[in-house]
């Protein structure tokens, strides 16, 4: 049975566009291929080898215009997201990852609601607010403790000195910038 292109097109599931530029990797002495398009003259297929064609071409591997846009899309992926990506959301349609995200999103906020996720921009300026007013805090520990015990101002120094290497240890483990109280 011979085919027209748009014919073919549809068999095959995709646009006449899309065949098009399938067709022209298709060899030159193709048997199924009886008349080659050209401006003014339509396509004329054979079907049958022309499926088959289409299916191990599909199956192969070829370099159509799909896998080199699946294979670009891929490594855009990869230099985005690194090697986490799942690429179970790869064959999803533009509406199934919009409910997915709406899900993703659903899920964050009744985890907020319960109390078992938080924004951490709503802690931030909290916790360094209170992490400045506790190195004010200690910081005046050593004068205090000088001036009560009548001691030496070595012994002020070398409390100092202890409360700032441990208060540095504590800013840095939970992450604070350092210079976060410098202004």
């Amino acid at each position: 049975m011979t085919v027209s292109l748009d014919e073919f097109a549809a068999l095959c599931g995709v646009t006449p566009e899309t065949m098009r530029s399938h067709l022209k990797t298709a060899p030159v002495d193709a048997d199924w291929m009886r008349v080659r398009g050209r401006p003014g003259v339509g396509y004329q297929i054979e079907a049958k080898g022309a499926l088959a064609w289409y299916r191990t071409r599909k199956t192969a591997g070829a370099s159509g215009p799909d896998d080199i846009r699946r294979r670009q899309l891929e490594e855009w992926r990869l230099q985005m997201l690194g090697d986490v990506g799942s690429d179970e959301g790869l064959n999803l349609t533009g509406r199934q990852r919009y409910e997915e995200y709406k899900a993703g999103e659903a899920e964050m906020d009744f985890l907020e609601k319960k109390g078992l996720l938080c924004r951490a921009d709503e802690i931030e300026g909290a916790m360094m607010n209170a992490v400045i007013e506790l190195r004010r805090q200690l910081q005046a520990i050593g004068p205090t403790i000088r001036k009560k015990f009548d001691l030496g101002r070595e012994v002020e120094a070398g409390i100092e000195t202890l409360i700032a290497e441990r208060l540095m240890a504590f800013v840095t483990k939970i992450g604070v910038p350092a210079d976060a109280d410098a202004g």
